[in-house]
């Protein structure tokens, strides 16, 4: 019997039907794992995708009162339709948008006046929400912050710098060119 044994397993054959059940076998397995890995991939998938919705939503609620004042400047030089997106990322501000009627530019793609101009805007924004903490007063000193901003938009800076002091900012605007600002009808001390 041993001897016809091996001479069987020697010619390679072997028990077709128990090889049959094994493979079947393991294809049951194989299935039932993959649907169980499908189903942890799936549900994964559909965390992340919740947990970003999430992470959007918390972003926009913390950045929109900051965007919304923004805009309110960005108004004063850009017009009415003028609007700030801010976007935070791991609880850091990594974009800054001006967008327009049907247009968007990020800051990087901003002109250098433009740039200057909304950087301002940001400023004061910041001072404002600060304020609130120093009994709505604040000083925000601009340092010929406006170099690169030509006349006509100069005259809509005082426009914005007007609003901030109307929210209860304390304006402080060092200049070369002080006749830039005399529309600003404010108090002028110059240095000899």
């Amino acid at each position: 019997r041993a001897v016809a044994n091996a001479a069987l397993q020697s010619d390679g054959s072997n028990d077709p039907q128990a090889a049959l059940a094994l493979a079947s076998q393991r294809v049951v397995d194989t299935q039932e794992h993959l649907a169980g890995v499908r189903r942890k991939s799936l549900a994964i998938k559909l965390l992340a995708e919740r947990f970003a919705e999430e992470q959007q939503a918390l972003s926009e609620r913390f950045t929109r009162p900051l965007a919304d004042k923004i805009s309110g400047y960005l108004q004063c030089l850009f017009g009415p339709g003028a609007r700030a997106k801010v976007t935070l990322e791991d609880k850091s501000l990594t974009g800054l948008e001006l967008q327009r009627p049907g247009l968007a530019f990020s800051f990087d793609h901003l002109s250098g006046g433009a740039q200057e101009q909304m950087a301002a805007a940001v400023r004061l924004a910041i001072a404002e929400v600060l304020s609130a903490n120093f009994d709505g007063h604040l000083p925000v000193v601009f340092d010929d912050a406006f170099a690169y901003s030509d006349p006509d938009r100069v005259q809509r800076l005082q426009r914005m710098l007007d609003l901030a002091a109307s929210r209860g900012l304390q304006v402080i605007v060092l200049s070369c060119t002080p006749t830039d600002y005399a529309a600003l009808g404010a108090r002028v001390a110059t240095l000899p």
